[in-house]
């Protein structure tokens, strides 16, 4: 059971602060409740015991309620070191343990003066003016209502003092916008926050967190725990053209505004932000073109350039960056121009100053447009009257414009041109006339076919006229005479085509008497069997077997024909049930032949029978021979099978004999019929085995397995056979042996 302990603290009404002074403080499962303290009035609990085993929480639990700014702890420590650990917590639940640790590193007299409370998400009420001026606002935000825990601690100290802090909050006050960042420790300086200090540690929701400790602080006044705050650097960057600078993640070469973040990249572990702005600067080129005759020269890129081309010189403007100036040199050359001129023989032309008629080379100096000299050189040709002799032929009939009319006759005429070179020029023209020729051929089809004639394709008999083109572009006139051979009726076929399994097939195509018979394995006519009028196949299976045949006659066939022959496969088979037995033996003789549809039974008893499945009796021993005759009309197919009837088993046994060597009666032994195995055994009166046997042949001659003859008088037999009918005997008596 919680013991909950309530310090009522008495003071005059004149007081501004009540006191409870202790020794030592032992906490053994309790709540100690520390309430009522106001602005005016402060409610103090103080702790007189210097060093850290002042306040004791034994492992019952237990802590000290204050929550409020006024409620505080006094911990006269004075010149002692160490953790001095207040146990605060929340009386509503004993898991709500909240210690706040100062670990004290001077040697300095002084006491910590402590007090903690929760707040509202507005962080209300905030702290008033303590050693220090009362918090007006919070970090970042007004009020950070998404960055601070709900929970605020005023240290106090009473000179100054040296220590490592360590914060407890409970998880359910942790209201921030991300509860799982981690959270410093800012310091009120009377009319700001300072920077956060740290280490930085994960935020909580549930449970207990904690921030610390938090090293070599010597400022107390009121404290608060933060999230991690981002911190945002910005920057201004610029480049020249064409270069580049990696920012927000890629290498940059336009101007734009650009961000970093390095995760975690501060001291507390938080998010650091660069954001830069980047100005790319021009690289200005300047164009410009600079023209000299050849054999000249300019200063360009550092040195005289006497090539024609684009030559860059480097200047660097205000923004330090370069500044390009581009020269297309141009080197107008000093031009030497060859022409080639002509004129007809007997004319001339002005060249090298002076009017030219015979063929070479002559030069004129001129200026160019550039200023520059040009020389001219000229060729000179004298081109002659020429005389050009040509061949021309036309077909018979035809005409052609030759010496200034129409020619349609052999011979040669002349026509007086221009040539290309605006000289005369003298054409002397043979014509050949070509004859029209006329070429007879013959062509033969077969009955049904066609052939392409006198542009159609033609089934009948006649003469047909095409037109066609020789090799001197002449027509030839082609008369084909077709002749139209009739096709052979297919051959008729004789011979047997139902046959049986294992014979030979004939068969005979009958056809014109004139032609020749082919026979096929395919309805193609692909592949020949056998050219010959008669067809013979050997030893053909069971099945249906297709044969094909025409007739050819003038080069024309046939339509190619077929024969279906039918070779018939019958198979004679039974299983009769039983196969053996004794008499009287019925036997059913079961029926499994295959293509057929008539029987015949010969039981081998003289009996015969056409049923398809019948039964028979055996009445007589005897082993018979069985034949089924199996027909499907045309073929037939025979096997034979044996049934095996056995006669009754008997036994008969003797009850006296006479071993006296006489040869009648001298031997004990079974008489039997249609016995396969027999036992036997011979006792005295006493029980004694004198002598046994095991075969269907033995007995006994009155003497023992030791061969000694025994005495006159009565034996005992046990007899054990078995018969050929699965009868099995067991026989037990007496006999007399008498010599």
């Amino acid at each position: 059971m919680k013991k909950n302990i309530r310090f009522t603290i008495f003071s005059l009404l004149l007081s501004s602060l009540v006191i409870s002074q202790n020794n030592a403080i032992v906490i053994d499962g309790a709540f100690i409740v520390i309430d009522g303290g106001t602005t005016a009035r402060n409610i103090v609990l103080v702790v007189d015991q210097n060093n850290t085993n002042g306040i004791v929480r034994t492992s019952s639990g237990g802590f000290i309620h204050s929550e409020s700014q006024y409620n505080y702890i006094k911990w006269n420590v004075g010149n002692n070191t160490g953790s001095y650990v207040f146990p605060f917590g929340i009386r509503t639940n004993a898991a709500d343990y909240i210690p706040f640790t100062f670990n004290k590193s001077t040697t300095n007299n002084t006491d910590v003066f402590l007090s903690t409370w929760a707040t509202d998400p507005l962080n209300l009420p905030k702290p008033t003016a303590t050693n220090v001026g009362p918090v007006t606002n919070m970090f970042g935000t007004a009020d950070s209502v998404v960055l601070a825990i709900d929970r605020f601690w005023d240290i106090q100290t009473a000179t100054l003092t040296t220590a490592d802090i360590t914060f407890s909050y409970r998880g359910v006050e942790n209201t921030t916008t991300n509860p799982a960042n981690n959270f410093l420790a800012q310091h009120w300086n009377g009319t700001s926050w300072d920077p956060q200090v740290g280490p930085g540690n994960p935020g909580v929701t549930t449970g207990i967190g904690t921030v610390g400790p938090v090293l070599g602080q010597n400022t107390f006044s009121p404290w608060v725990l933060t999230t991690c705050v981002e911190s945002i650097n910005n920057q201004n960057i610029s480049i020249c053209q064409g270069d580049s600078v990696l920012l927000g993640g890629n290498y940059q070469n336009t101007s734009g505004t650009y961000n970093d973040t390095i995760f975690g990249g501060n001291k507390f572990g938080c998010d650091s932000i660069i954001t830069t702005t980047l100005t790319v600067n021009p690289v200005p080129t300047i164009a410009q073109t600079v023209a000299i005759c050849q054999g000249d020269s300019v200063l360009l890129a550092g040195s005289y350039q006497v090539l024609a081309g684009t030559y860059y010189d480097t200047l660097q403007t205000s923004l330090s960056c370069d500044s390009i100036v581009a020269t297309m040199l141009v080197t107008n050359p000093v031009p030497t121009t060859n022409q080639n001129l002509s004129i007809c023989a007997g004319d001339s032309i002005l060249l090298g100053g002076n009017y030219q008629n015979t063929n070479g080379t002559y030069n004129d100096t001129l200026q160019t447009i550039l200023g520059c000299d040009s020389i001219l050189i000229t060729v000179l040709t004298i081109n002659p009257v020429p005389i050009t002799n040509q061949n021309f032929s036309i077909c018979q009939g035809d005409s052609i414009l030759l010496g200034g009319s129409y020619q349609s006759s052999a011979g040669t005429y002349n026509d007086t041109l221009q040539t290309v070179f605006g000289c005369d020029s003298i054409l002397q023209n043979i014509l050949i006339i070509n004859p029209i020729q006329t070429i007879n051929q013959s062509a033969t089809i077969c009955q049904g076919d066609s052939i392409l004639l006198s542009g159609n394709y033609q089934t009948t008999a006649g003469n047909y006229n095409d037109t066609l083109q020789n090799i001197n572009g002449c027509d030839s006139i082609l008369i084909t005479n077709l002749i139209v051979n009739p096709k052979p009726s297919s051959p008729i076929i004789s011979g047997n085509d139902s046959i049986c399994k294992g014979d030979s097939l004939f068969l005979t195509a009958t056809g014109s008497g004139a032609g020749i018979i082919n026979w096929y394995s395919d309805n193609q006519g692909n592949n020949i069997i056998v050219t010959s009028n008669s067809l013979t196949i050997g030893q053909l299976l069971g099945g249906t077997h297709v044969y094909y045949f025409s007739e050819t006659l003038n080069g024309c066939s046939s339509n190619i024909d077929s024969i279906i022959v039918y070779v018939s496969e019958v198979t004679a088979q039974t299983s009769p049930s039983p196969t053996s037995g004794t008499s009287p033996l019925n036997v059913q003789f079961f029926n499994n032949s295959v293509n057929a549809n008539s029987y015949f039974w010969d039981f081998g008893t003289g009996d015969t029978s056409t049923v398809f499945e019948p039964n028979h009796t055996y009445n007589i021993e005897g082993s018979y021979d069985v034949m089924l005759i199996a027909t499907d009309g045309i073929c037939y197919d025979t096997i034979i099978v044996t049934i095996n009837v056995a006669g009754t088993s008997t036994l008969i046994i003797p009850t006296i004999f006479t071993p006296n060597g006489d040869n009648n009666n001298d031997i004990f032994t079974v008489k039997s019929e249609n016995i396969i195995a027999i036992k036997g055994k011979i006792f005295n009166r006493w029980g004694q085995l004198l002598y046994e046997w095991n075969n269907i042949n033995g007995g006994w001659n009155g003497r023992t397995d030791a061969e000694v003859e025994v005495p006159d008088g009565t034996y005992f037999f046990i007899i054990e056979a078995e018969g050929s009918d699965n009868k099995n005997y067991l026989e037990k008596g007496t006999l007399t042996l008498i010599r």
